[in-house]
């Protein structure tokens, strides 16, 4: 049920008591047949204020409720006070019409109501390719980007490149260590890709006898992030702004931060390092500058963050790896000891297993053994790019952030129903398929009252569904919600294209039939869309 139905519904309601329309009335679907579509408990909640009897003020409300025209059939008082009411096909019928004049606008609101919010999502360190824990990552993020800007917020999406620091001296030390056909360091950096800028960096004559690591790192960490750029974009994932960690150096971020920590009474001396007091604000204590005179990674990192509430974000959200749990503790109260308390989400999006011969694949950037996203794509979908893109990012999206998943590398490949991304992709392909054919009418033109069958109406019921669905997502920051939705839309469709059939009947039930499949075709396209998976025409 749509929240702007149920919204109306709390009018009429607020109206009949007069009270005011902010009153809070919780809608529940009734557990049993027999009890309508929808119930409310608002009797029982106001019983006891209104010092009477649960039963009788639902009795009361009734008789003065005004519903929304012909959209309610009827309502009745149940058990010790619930009002239950039963939905017109005539509201049904509307919501086919709406789906179909607002297009792929259709599930969008405003319960955004433009709050700035920043999405840092996959934000891997510049030196080597995506592995498949950053294409989880890219897929998770990029729909919440998607979900949020559906819901009227006012999204960013950004990639934080880490382009300073120990990491990127190593990865120099590495790239010089193979042109001079040295060994590499042990936690230095190996891989073909490694071999690969070495030899680029040494044509390119940047390489010499006096190289600089940290410079030459910097070099390395650039044409890996045009690589991971390519990545992504096959991927179908953008963001509107890379920010380099060097940028941040150049602006005197972390100085800045350092001293408006100081200024709040949360920094200490201590052992001859500066550290951040964290006990005070929910965490532990922390060096940010070490005894030699070095910032920890944190500092820069605090200043990361200042900087986007500075830039005048509400809300920042991090998508984060499963091993960053104390990271998301220590960043929350950096940014509260800061005036930022309630500014940053952070959603630990954890492990993929993925599974290829019945075994696991280890994965490791410095031993060069690595399954990388594009690798994944072009596997998956088995040279076809578009296929192995909706096929992993469908995928990545089947669990809960938090929750681990395994990547069934078979099941992922096989073209059947079985596989969950085909199985939603060809209800919106048969559709199309039913539209095409000679004989279907024009769903334009269609007379919707002969929608009157269940299996029509239960579709419908599905349909109406989708914006709150959508809210539910942007709220909870779970766009996989959209996943098990899909699902099971498709196979509502399945069931009532069994029972009913759209060409070959009498035209008007015939033309009532193709609005309603083309209503389906689009909530799926949008939905898939959503996921950032294509709807193939033909399949």
């Amino acid at each position: 049920m749509s929240a702007d139905f149920k919204n109306r519904l709390s009018e009429a309601i607020c109206h009949a008591v007069d009270l005011d329309n902010d009153l809070q009335v919780k809608w529940t679907l009734p557990k049993r047949e027999g009890q309508g579509d929808l119930s409310t408990n608002i009797a029982m909640i106001l019983a006891n204020q209104r010092k009477t009897q649960p039963r009788q003020l639902a009795d009361e409300i009734l008789k003065k409720v005004v519903w929304p025209q012909n959209e309610i059939e009827h309502a009745e008082v149940a058990g010790p006070g619930f009002i239950n009411i039963w939905i017109s096909n005539d509201h049904y019928r509307k919501i086919v019409n709406d789906i179909i004049t607002s297009g792929r606008n259709y599930g969008a609101s405003d319960i955004g109501a433009g709050h700035k919010v920043i999405v840092e999502f996959v934000s891997a360190n510049p030196t080597g390719p995506l592995n498949i824990v950053s294409a989880r990552a890219a897929a998770i993020g990029d729909s919440l980007v998607r979900v949020l800007n559906k819901t009227g917020f006012d999204v960013s999406a950004e990639f934080y490149v880490n382009d300073s620091g120990k990491q990127i001296r190593k990865l120099g030390e590495s790239v010089i260590a193979i042109s001079r056909n040295d060994a590499v360091p042990e936690d230095g950096y190996h891989g073909d890709d490694i071999i690969s800028i070495a030899k680029e960096l040494s044509s390119e004559g940047v390489l010499s006898i006096e190289s600089d690591p940290e410079n030459i790192g910097k070099a390395a960490a650039k044409k890996n992030v045009v690589v991971q750029k390519d990545a992504l974009e096959s991927y179908g994932v953008n963001f509107d702004r890379w920010f380099l960690e060097s940028e941040l150096h150049q602006q005197g971020g972390p100085e800045t931060a350092l001293e408006k920590l100081k200024a709040v009474g949360a920094v200490k001396e201590e052992d001859g390092a500066t550290w951040f007091s964290g006990s005070k604000f929910g965490d532990e204590d922390r060096v940010i500058i070490t005894s030699e005179g070095r910032p920890t990674y944190l500092l820069p990192d605090i200043s990361y963050h200042l900087n986007k509430a500075e830039r005048g974000f509400d809300t920042a959200i991090d998508l984060l790896g499963p091993d960053h749990h104390d990271y998301a503790g220590r960043m929350r109260a950096a940014m509260k000891a800061l005036g930022h308390d309630s500014f940053l989400e952070v959603l630990i999006v954890q492990q993929v297993h993925f599974v290829s011969g019945g075994e696991k694949v280890k994965m490791s950037k410095r031993a060069g053994k690595i399954v990388t996203l594009q690798q994944l794509i072009e596997e998956v979908g088995e040279g076809d790019l578009v296929r192995g893109r909706d096929i992993a990012r469908y995928f990545f999206m089947q669990r809960r952030t938090s929750t681990p998943l395994e990547f069934d590398l078979d099941l992922a490949k096989e073209q059947s129903e079985r596989n969950p991304v085909f199985y939603v992709q060809y209800a919106h392909t048969r559709i199309c398929g039913i539209l095409r054919q000679d004989g279907c009418p024009d769903p334009l033109d269609a007379d919707l009252s002969y929608l009157d069958k269940g299996e029509e109406i239960n579709l419908i019921k599905h349909l109406e569904q989708f914006g709150e669905i959508i809210q539910r997502a942007a709220e909870s920051r779970e766009p996989q919600k959209l996943v098990s939705y899909l699902h099971d839309l498709a196979t509502t469709f399945h069931k009532f294209y069994t029972a009913c059939r759209v060409v070959g009947v009498e035209k008007n039930i015939s033309a009532a039939r193709a609005a309603l499949s083309n209503a389906t075709r689009i909530v799926l396209a949008e939905g898939l869309n959503l996921l950032g998976v294509s709807a193939p025409e033909r399949m």
